[in-house]
């Protein structure tokens, strides 16, 4: 397969990703009031650091195959349950949303994020592997901190859910 091939089927994933995302946000059909507009808040917040993640991620992605000159099966694959994780996070978005501080939804969002991160680490080493890419550090370093907060976040929102959550973005 061509890299830019694969590029386009990449980027349309996640452009249907962000879709979803945005469709499963839900304004209040029958009240128009303030207070209507306030009550959806946790559910626009999930949203906008989920949209935020994934624009990051994104970046991320392109940036690293910007550097690639080929790729290989094992790169195909590993792409694809990148993108199997990010399919999922509309779902638990959605589900973190309709109760931001309920631990079993905020655990499973860490988690789905959590997968994110890792595989998109998978993906990095595969894609340096396979090009033999040295100026990766930036990246690497970003990723690696993102999976940190994240990781710590898991135990952290057991104790502290109101605060945590606000970090599960980053």
């Amino acid at each position: 397969m061509k890299k830019e091939r694969f590029e386009a089927f990449t980027d349309a994933v996640i452009a249907i990703i962000l879709t979803i995302l945005v469709l499963e946000l839900r304004l209040p059909e029958h009240n128009h009031s303030a207070q209507a507009l306030i009550a959806i808040l946790p559910q626009f917040a999930a949203y906008i650091m989920t949209f935020i993640f994934i624009a990051t991620m994104w970046v991320n992605h392109h940036f690293l195959f910007s550097q690639a000159q080929t790729i290989n099966n094992q790169i195909i694959w590993v792409n694809f349950i990148w993108l199997f994780v990010a399919s999922l996070l509309p779902a638990t978005t959605a589900w973190l949303g309709a109760d931001i501080f309920a631990r079993p939804s905020a655990i499973l969002y860490i988690i789905n994020v959590l997968l994110f991160n890792l595989t998109m680490a998978v993906l990095r080493r595969q894609v340096i592997a396979k090009n033999h890419i040295d100026n990766m550090y930036n990246l690497s370093h970003q990723e690696n901190l993102s999976f940190g907060i994240n990781v710590s976040n898991v135990s952290y929102y057991l104790v502290f859910p109101t605060i945590s959550i606000c970090w599960t973005g980053h």
